[in-house]
């Protein structure tokens, strides 16, 4: 189980559902450099699909290895947040590589070894640019993911693939549904499957400025926090794999033996970026 490498025969799913509510126009930092959390995760997100891309490609061709979606909710609207026809919202990835967005340069500050810092420069495609602002559609957004994941899985050519990563990001209370419907819409969710294992969901909070301390893929068991948003978050999640624990243990605290959960509470844009990497690493590419 968890094991299916990642082949133009056997493909993977990742999905990326991001809260673009009024609430992530809020300022946050992402490597000292001031910016909404929205932006911050547009960044990120960008980021993790140009690696993608560079992971799919071979001898100088994109293959086609993944199924890609970055779904947006807020108001009352959940919508691709990729260039798609499609009706599922999914975009293979070597389609991806035919579109050419355009390009904005950063600069993120680097220290040296010598304790010095400098500027670094790196230029990244803008494939999406999301705007914050209305409620919270959590439930219904989540509702969508599930029948996306769910008709990809039952697909023939899908069914010994290892199974879709779903990344849920988000930074505050959903305004649709009470918590026992987000419980089991996530339950629903996980529930979807290849022959390969179940459907993994990993839930990121994105924490207000000067929040409490972060809590990343906290033990099975654990529950540290006793906030009712962190309660329901990690009844929400994915238990992660067990042959993971390695993975996970690069920043997650000792687990004793017992599984992660798929819980990011209070992260930062710097600590989003380091989990899409890792849950997108998780795959073994052939």
């Amino acid at each position: 189980m968890y094991s299916k490498p990642i082949t133009h025969l056997n493909r993977g799913a990742i999905v990326i559902a991001v809260d673009c509510s009024m609430s992530m126009q809020e300022h946050t930092f992402l490597n000292n450099i001031s910016m909404s959390k929205i932006e911050a995760v547009a960044v990120v997100c960008n980021y993790l699909i140009d690696e993608l891309l560079e992971r799919a490609t071979r001898h100088g061709e994109v293959r086609n290895y993944y199924d890609i979606a970055v779904l947006g909710y807020s108001g009352d609207e959940i919508q691709s947040l990729l260039p798609t026809t499609s009706t599922n919202n999914f975009v293979a990835i070597d389609q991806l590589s035919n579109i050419a967005p355009s390009t904005r340069t950063y600069a993120f500050e680097q220290h040296t070894d010598d304790g010095r810092s400098a500027d670094a420069y790196f230029n990244l495609r803008e494939w999406i640019k999301p705007t914050a602002h209305g409620k919270t559609p959590m439930f219904q957004a989540l509702s969508v993911v599930y029948n996306m994941v769910e008709k990809w899985c039952a697909k023939p050519e899908n069914r010994d693939s290892f199974p879709p990563i779903i990344f849920h990001i988000t930074d505050g209370e959903c305004n649709d549904a009470n918590d026992s419907d987000l419980i089991n819409i996530a339950k629903s969710i996980r529930e979807t499957s290849t022959n390969d294992g179940n459907t993994l969901l990993i839930n990121i909070h994105l924490s207000p400025y000067n929040e409490l301390p972060s809590e990343i893929f906290p033990a099975e068991g654990r529950l540290s926090n006793q906030s009712p948003h962190y309660t329901t978050l990690y009844q929400m999640s994915s238990t992660m794999p067990e042959q993971m624990n390695t993975l996970l243990s690069t920043m997650a605290k000792p687990s004793s033996g017992a599984s992660y959960r798929a819980l990011a509470y209070n992260a930062s844009p710097c600590e989003l970026l380091t989990i899409l990497n890792i849950g997108s690493e998780s795959i073994n590419i052939g």
